[in-house]
């Protein structure tokens, strides 16, 4: 009898499939690159929305974010714990916090942000600056068609 084959070589290679390996293999190995600066992708990302927006509050960084008003406040728990940035009160409105990266929150960013870097070059070495460009627009374009966010990963803001 004709036996399967084990591995995937034959099988049909859609957009879908496609793309979901190669977004599966990439977060996993961002979320293994950037534990070199001793941060995860959410911290990772609050730092980026915190040094955009410095001084907003933590419900505006949140909802940049997309992420859940109890889940931000664990993640600026964490980042306020590890001294990476502070939260003060708002001259306005005292209820209110604003956020502020730290001096160590900004060193840690800034070798985030090279590791973000070196990940996307590993990620698409072998690929032309033409080719890298063209692949960056066809997916901008699938995200913005597709109303998918702003940078946050569906299904992935309230982890």
């Amino acid at each position: 009898m004709g036996d399967l084959p084990l591995s995937g070589d034959r099988a049909p290679k859609t957009l879908a499939f496609l793309l979901s390996q190669v977004g599966i293999h990439a977060s996993k190995r961002f979320a293994e690159k950037i534990s070199a600066a001793g941060l995860n992708p959410p911290l990772f990302r609050v730092l980026n929305l915190v040094d955009a927006g410095e001084g907003q509050s933590q419900q505006a960084i949140g909802a940049a974010a997309e992420v859940p008003p109890s889940r931000m406040v664990a993640l600026v728990d964490e980042l306020e714990q590890r001294g990476l940035v502070e939260r003060r009160p708002d001259p306005s409105d005292r209820r209110v916090r604003a956020l502020f990266l730290t001096a160590s929150g900004r060193r840690s960013l800034a070798k985030g942000r090279e590791i973000a870097k070196q990940h996307e070059e590993d990620l698409t070495r072998g690929l032309s600056a033409a080719d890298r460009k063209r692949l960056l627009d066809l997916l901008q374009q699938i995200v913005d068609r597709q109303t998918i966010g702003s940078g946050a990963h569906p299904g992935l803001s309230g982890s």
